[in-house]
């Protein structure tokens, strides 16, 4: 092994050829011992090592080196390794060198962060000579092995800038000096502002890789509309990269004065994405989603310069399209209202299995608005009763519907979701609340759903303790995600933890959603409390599953909701 002056030397030093055999690994630590002890480890794997203390020499020697491999302290002095991750991924240079986070942070808020970050792996202290070389293998052979000439990556640089990376279309600039030409020539033009999912906050809920999904299907659906709905002439935009606002630049049909055949091509597109959207992600997101479209023509002026008349039309579309959101919070709130006067809740029961043998070990109470009402989801329904200071009325519907239509049995599990803010109220408005629970609560499972924050945790873990004291169990809902931290997990300890679909989906293939469950399996080990996978949605996931010993799992694959068990 090379001495640490010596491989940090190789930093300043020419770099080895592209075409050689040994793999080179930068290692970036502040910690001269930890840096030597990697080195040791890779270097006897007859790996090439590079060292560097900091961040921002990382940064530096990985643009300069192009090394095959990065491995990234996270807490470092000036720059964190996530900022040093995130600046690596978004540079044409470096954007396809693999990186693996090494961290004495095992939180499932800090791998989350990692991945978010653009982390390729995520690697806990301390940590064997296996594993960490076995993380490394995996990422090296997955490398493509062409490095990308200068010339591809100032190309790259450049259409980052003025292009989407998810949707692959156009940003703003663009669009409006091609429409520059088009508007002098005297052509009438109009505008349509498409938002999609502003209301319903898909990323908030179901993470950044669903909602570019989402984009990604919504950007599909309104290319397929040029040549048919739209002229082939017409052009869709995106405001920004990696925005979530598109455009539709359309030409105005000859006689339409009044831009009414605009307002029409509007409510088309806003019909078609919607139905589209829903019937594409229906089985992973489980409410309806929000897409809202506004419409404006574009009015040159002798006295305005083109890209102020352009972009003075865009506002206008965009306050045409809030003014549609506004229409439907308007008629959301009476429908909301009219639900609770007349307690039009209904119930649906998903099934949970024993993942060995398939044995059903229960259900989870699923309450759910009137059906084709905007309150259909009850995500979107509990949403609106907590921003609104209505969950206790919500609740009490929701607990009488959810015991009423379930049938008596002795073996059967019932999990009735319970929001933290009824809890926290129990001890000020009393647990009468409770009493359609009461005859069957040796079976009863309540499944704490934490939409918001514990405000205080002492007083809400003295609310679960008297909820135990009359015989119900506990369980935390989304456990990985959210307000589901491992300080509520191990304030509260739980009879079960069920783990979020966000981490079950997609299990197999991700190695650190993989290193997150098996982490929440041994957290449930240490308090006693039994696993549960939500959302398992592909045989795939199911096997994964079962391989890391996730003991019950429910989801769409092995069973949906039905009204009656």
């Amino acid at each position: 092994m090379s001495s640490p002056s010596e491989t940090a030397a190789s930093a300043a030093g020419s770099p080895v050829p592209a075409d050689s055999a040994i793999r080179r690994i930068l290692v970036v630590d502040d910690e001269e011992d930890v840096r030597v002890l990697v080195a040791a480890l890779l270097e006897s794997a007859s790996y090439a090592v590079t060292l560097a203390s900091g961040g921002r020499e990382a940064i530096d020697v990985a643009t300069r080196e192009r090394p095959d491999l990065v491995l990234l302290d996270v807490m470092m002095p000036e720059i964190s390794g996530w900022e040093v991750c995130a600046t690596l991924k978004n540079h044409p240079e470096t954007q396809g060198i693999p990186v693996i986070m090494l961290s004495v942070r095992n939180e499932i808020r800090d791998m989350i962060t990692s991945m978010q970050a653009g982390a390729d792996d995520h690697v806990t202290k301390p940590f064997t000579r296996r594993k960490l070389i076995a993380a490394v293998e995996r990422l090296i052979e997955q490398r493509p092995s062409a490095a990308i000439l200068p010339s591809a990556e100032e190309h790259f640089r450049k259409k980052n800038l003025l292009y989407d990376a998810v949707t692959q279309l156009p940003s703003l600039p663009v669009v409006v000096d091609a429409l520059r030409d088009r508007l002098l020539d005297q052509r009438r033009m109009g505008v349509l502002s498409v938002d999609v999912e502003k209301y319903s906050h898909v990323e908030d809920t179901y993470g950044w890789e669903v909602f570019d999904e989402l984009i990604q299907e919504a950007a599909r659906t309104m290319k397929r509309l040029v040549g048919t709905l739209f002229s082939a002439e017409d052009i869709v935009a995106i405001s920004r990269p990696a925005g979530a606002e598109f455009y539709v630049f359309t030409v105005i049909e000859s006689g339409d004065e009044d831009g009414a055949l605009l307002e029409r091509k509007a409510r088309q597109t806003e019909e078609i994405l919607r139905q589209t959207l829903d019937d594409k992600f229906r089985e992973r997101i489980h409410k309806p989603i929000g897409v809202y479209v506004g419409h404006a023509v574009i009015r040159p002026s002798a006295q305005m310069r083109m890209e102020r008349v352009v972009y003075r039309a865009l506002r206008e579309a965009v306050r045409v399209a809030t003014s549609r959101e506004e229409e439907t919070k308007r008629t959301l709130r009476r429908v909301f209202r009219e639900i609770v006067e007349r307690g039009e809740i209904r119930t649906v029961y998903q099934p949970i299995f024993e993942l060995a043998d398939s044995r059903l070990l229960g259900h989870e109470a699923l309450s759910r608005g009137p059906a084709g009402s905007g309150f259909e989801s009850p995500d979107l329904l509990f949403e609106y009763a907590i921003a609104n200071g209505a969950v206790w009325d919500l609740e009490e519907l929701c607990l009488k519907s959810s015991a009423g239509h379930y049938p008596a049995s002795d073996s059967l599990i019932l999990f009735v979701n319970v929001e933290t803010d009824m809890v926290s109220a129990l001890s000020h408005r009393g647990a009468r609340i409770l009493d359609p629970l009461r005859g069957q609560r040796e079976r009863v499972v309540l499944e704490i759903t934490e939409r918001s924050a514990i405000r205080d945790l002492a007083a809400f873990r003295d609310a679960i303790e008297r909820l135990r004291r009359e015989g119900f169990r506990v369980a935390i809902d989304d456990a990985g995600s959210g307000f589901a931290s491992l300080q509520a997990i191990a304030e509260l300890k739980p009879n079960f933890l069920k783990i979020a679909n966000t981490l079950v989906t997609g299990l197999a293939r991700d190695t650190i959603k993989r290193d997150i469950v098996e982490m929440l399996l041994h957290v449930a080990g240490r308090i006693d409390a039994l696993c549960i996978a939500e959302g398992i949605e592909s045989e795939e996931d199911l096997a994964e599953c079962r391989r890391i010993g996730i003991p019950y799992g429910q989801g769409y694959f092995l069973g949906g909701p039905v009204s009656r068990p």
